[in-house]
């Protein structure tokens, strides 16, 4: 693809100089796996319990295995947002998309660093994964374990420590 290989080299610029790139390509780039939850609009975010697969991905072949303890799952459904529309604006997104938990990670990295200012992108994400929540889902009748959920608030308490 064209830029391709400028992107790669930018990127691998940037980790030699300790900067965590955060994109949709963290798989390719670090080798990490991370993966959008769903959750019912009225249902309570801060509940880890309220959390599922997707909406985009409600009607795909569920792989229970993009929600085991390999993946860090990060909030993208039901978010309400600066609108578009005006300064003073909100919006509410029932449905998000992969794209939206790559900001919410940078924004969760960037609490991290006002904590410890010289964390690493690897010792973020194994705390990161350390301090997530499992919880158990339901899917076609059959019980799944559901995690690592991102729980920012634990990260920054393991930080404080």
């Amino acid at each position: 693809m064209k830029g391709y290989a400028d992107m790669e080299s930018a990127v691998n610029e940037a980790k030699k100089a300790g900067i965590f790139v955060i994109s949709m390509s963290i798989q390719d780039t670090y080798g990490w796996n991370m993966m959008g939850m769903g959750r019912p609009g009225l249902a309570e975010p801060n509940n880890f319990g309220s959390y599922t697969i997707p909406a985009m991905w409600s009607g795909k072949d569920f792989d229970s295995k993009i929600y085991s303890s390999n993946y860090l799952l990060i909030p993208m459904d039901a978010r309400t947002t600066a609108s578009p529309t005006g300064n003073n604006d909100y919006v509410f997104y029932s449905t998000g998309g992969s794209s939206w938990t790559a900001p919410y990670l940078a924004g969760v990295y960037a609490l991290a660093c006002q904590i410890d200012p010289k964390i690493t992108p690897e010792e973020f994400w194994a705390m990161a994964l350390q301090t997530g929540k499992t919880t158990q889902i339901e899917h076609n009748g059959k019980q799944y374990s559901f995690g690592v959920i991102l729980d920012p608030p634990a990260l920054i308490a393991a930080l404080q420590k």
